[in-house]
């Protein structure tokens, strides 16, 4: 049986079996990025600029474009080299089509809220790889260690879910474990600070953690914590006062009734 037929089923295999959930590294959820790509260019799929921009900063990691085989059947060296060849086995087309379409989407895409997504469900999000990472690059300036504690704390997440992150973190090379502090601690690495900052760059103004959306406990107490950890104080000066604004016009509203 010649390598491209045999290729072409082992393609079809991974491809159903497949997805961006499932662990980073693996030939599997390379594939399900590299699919994602090749959809959006051939225009069979519609991305937001986020999404696309998420995909190919995916794509641009040596764990993802290692694990895609060219047409000799050899790993790609790079992730240029992939964007060269012909699918189905590259994305047959240039780099900077990609960045182009992306600048195209970005003057054309109409700004809306987002609504957060359940822990274990965003898994799937391509990108919360490097949303939820930065915040572990932010909270540990000096490469201190973290461990699945620390972790679900920074994200607010039970220590399951933490879990969860960390280990596709670490496939990644994000994360290593901590040669210092023992086993069950980690570091961020030197490629994981490289992929989100070259990540961050991409993003409108470059800032770390500027979410369209923050998840408030039903604790009052609690709620005002969340909300001064996660707002600048001039935000919070704002949500006061429009929060003042809205019980005046409910008081008003009910004196009117009562008349």
């Amino acid at each position: 049986m010649s390598f491209s037929m045999q290729g072409k089923m082992d393609y079809e295999t991974l491809g159903k079996t497949g997805g961006i959930s499932t662990t980073p590294g693996t030939p599997q959820w390379a594939l399900a990025i590299k699919l994602k790509l090749q959809s959006v260019l051939k225009k069979s799929i519609v991305a937001n600029p986020e999404q696309l921009k998420a995909w190919r900063e995916l794509m641009k990691q040596p764990v993802a474009y290692q694990q895609l085989l060219d047409e000799q059947g050899k790993s790609f060296n790079s992730y240029e080299e992939l964007c060269h060849a012909q699918p189905p086995y590259g994305l047959g087309c240039e780099p900077k089509e990609i960045e182009e379409l992306i600048r195209s989407l970005e003057s054309t895409e109409t700004k809306k809220v987002e609504i957060p997504e359940e822990p274990l469900k965003d898994l799937g999000n391509p990108s919360n790889y490097f949303h939820k990472f930065a915040k572990l690059v932010e909270a540990c300036p000096d490469n201190q260690v973290l461990n699945a504690s620390k972790i679900g704390e920074i994200l607010d997440y039970a220590h399951s879910t933490a879990q969860l992150w960390r280990k596709r973190w670490e496939h990644l090379g994000w994360l290593e474990q901590s040669k210092k502090s023992g086993r069950g601690f980690y570091q961020i690495t030197e490629s994981g600070r490289i992929a989100v900052k070259n990540w961050l760059e991409q993003q409108p103004e470059g800032k770390l953690n500027k979410e369209l959306w923050v998840v408030v406990p039903k604790n009052s107490q609690k709620a005002a914590e969340k909300l001064i950890k996660s707002f600048e104080a001039e935000d919070l000066r704002e949500i006061y006062k429009l929060i003042g604004e809205s019980f005046s016009q409910e008081l008003t509203v009910f004196h009117g009734d009562m008349e």
